[in-house]
C-alpha cells in the first residue's frame, strides 16, 4: 500500500508539473515580398516612389500588443502634406472583387495604425489617476497610524487590568492588525509606483520613437515607428500596408509573416 501511495503521489506531482509548464512563445519575423531592399541597422527597408513621394518602410519588431514598423516619408511634391499615422492602414487579406458593389471586399477588418496623440492623452489620464491613488494611499497610511494609536493604548490599558494570563494579549492583536493594515497600504503604494513608472516609460516611448502627426512642407521628410494592433498571425500570414499620399493615392507594401516555434534544447 505504501508503494502504491508513493506512486500515486509521484503521478499527481508529475501531472501538476506538466500542467504548470509554460511553452516557449513563438518568435515572429515579418519579411517584405519585395526583393529589392536595403538594410540599415539590421532592418530591411523597402523603398517606393510615387507621385513625387518616397516612402521607406521596414519591419521593426513586436511588443505584447503590436506589430511595429519603421517608416520614413519624403515629400518631393510642391504641396504641403499632413502625415497622420492613424491613416496608415494594414490589411490581413488580399480581398476579392465584388461585382455587385464594384469594389474590393475584405474578409477581415483593416487595421489602422495607432494614433500617438490619442495614446499620449490616455497616458496622461492614467497618470492623473495613478497620482491621485498614491496621494490617497499616503493619506490612508497617516489616518491608519493615527487611528491605531488610541486603540493600542486602550488595549494596553485593558491588558494591565486583566489579571488572567493570556498567550496573546489585546495589545498583540491590536499591533498585529495595525501592521497588517499598514503593510497592505504599503504594498498598494509600491504597485501604484510601479504603474506610475510604467506610464512614464510608455509616454517616453511614444514621444521619442513614434511617427507623429506632422505637416511636411515641400522637400521635407519625417521618420518614426508606427504601431498596428497585432492580428492573429498564425491565421493571417500575408500583410499589406497602405500609406496615403497626395490626391487620395497610396503607396503599398506587402509582407509575409514567418513564425518560428522554439523547442527546448534545440537553440544553440
Amino acid at each position: 500500500m505504501k508503494n502504491i501511495s508513493i506512486q500515486n503521489v509521484l503521478f499527481i506531482a508529475t501531472v501538476f508539473f506538466m500542467a504548470s509548464c509554460v511553452a516557449p512563445k513563438p518568435v515572429i519575423r515579418v519579411i517584405p515580398a519585395e526583393k529589392k531592399t536595403t538594410w540599415q541597422q539590421g532592418k530591411e527597408f523597402v523603398s517606393y516612389q510615387k507621385n513625387d513621394f518616397i516612402i521607406h518602410c521596414a519591419y521593426h519588431g513586436t511588443d505584447a500588443s503590436h506589430l511595429i514598423f519603421d517608416v520614413e516619408i519624403v515629400n518631393g511634391s510642391e504641396s504641403e502634406f499632413l502625415v497622420a499615422p492613424e491613416n496608415i492602414i494594414m490589411y490581413t487579406d488580399s480581398g476579392k472583387w465584388d461585382p455587385v458593389t464594384n469594389q474590393i471586399v475584405y474578409a477581415t477588418f483593416p487595421i489602422r495604425a495607432a494614433d500617438p496623440e490619442f495614446q499620449l492623452l490616455k497616458l496622461d489620464m492614467q497618470e492623473s489617476i495613478a497620482e491621485a491613488n498614491m496621494k490617497n494611499q499616503q493619506t490612508a497610511a497617516v489616518v491608519a497610524s493615527v487611528a491605531a494609536l488610541p486603540i493600542i493604548v486602550a488595549a494596553a490599558s485593558a491588558d494591565i487590568n486583566d489579571k488572567k494570563p493570556r498567550a496573546v494579549t489585546r495589545t498583540d492583536v491590536a499591533a498585529t492588525t495595525t501592521v497588517g493594515v499598514l503593510n497592505g497600504i504599503e504594498i498598494s503604494q509600491v504597485e501604484n509606483e510601479i504603474n506610475y513608472n510604467n506610464i512614464n516609460y510608455k509616454r517616453e516611448t511614444w514621444n521619442q520613437y513614434a511617427l507623429r502627426k506632422t505637416t511636411l512642407s515641400p522637400g521635407e521628410s519625417t521618420r518614426g515607428l508606427i504601431y498596428f494592433k497585432k492580428p492573429e498571425l498564425e491565421k493571417y500570414r500575408d500583410l499589406r500596408i497602405d500609406a496615403p499620399i497626395l490626391n487620395n493615392d497610396f503607396i503599398k507594401f506587402n509582407y509575409r509573416v514567418i513564425i518560428y516555434y522554439p523547442q527546448p534544447n534545440t537553440v544553440q
